[in-house]
């Protein structure tokens, strides 16, 4: 049974932490698999993509798993921040290539909030509820 909620502002922080969680993890898990083999840097980039996106997705289908009623919207959001925050950091980066833009924020926060919303979704009906 769908049973939708308000919009919470704690779940959307408990997504936030959870993206950086997984990411964490699912970086560690990998990288610990990889490490001490060669791996050129192109390929390196690659698999830090991917396992990037991955953990937004595992993270959305995380919090449609654990919370109460439907929650889609929040675990967006949260993903959304998590790219901001990252993105904000690039401010305090030497490199040039690292810069700051709007553009790579509505790119890459949009490409996290569908992966987290399309996780979450999941994640709901795995538990039994209904999006």
């Amino acid at each position: 049974m769908s049973i939708n909620k308000p919009f919470s502002k704690r779940w959307m922080w408990i997504s936030f932490t959870i993206f950086i969680i997984t990411e964490l993890i699912l970086g560690g898990l990998i990288g610990g698999v990889v490490i001490g083999s060669y791996m050129s840097i192109n390929l390196r980039f690659l698999l830090q993509g991917i396992l990037n996106l991955l953990a937004f997705f595992i993270g959305g289908f995380i919090v449609g798993l654990i919370t109460p009623g439907v929650r889609v919207y929040e675990p967006a959001v949260g993903a959304f921040l998590s790219v901001l925050v990252t993105l904000l950091l690039t401010f305090f980066t030497p490199f040039s290539f690292l810069q700051f833009s709007m553009t790579k924020v509505l790119i890459g926060g949009g490409i996290a909030f569908f992966l987290a919303m399309t996780g979450a979704k999941m994640g709901e009906r795995a538990s039994g509820n209904k999006v």
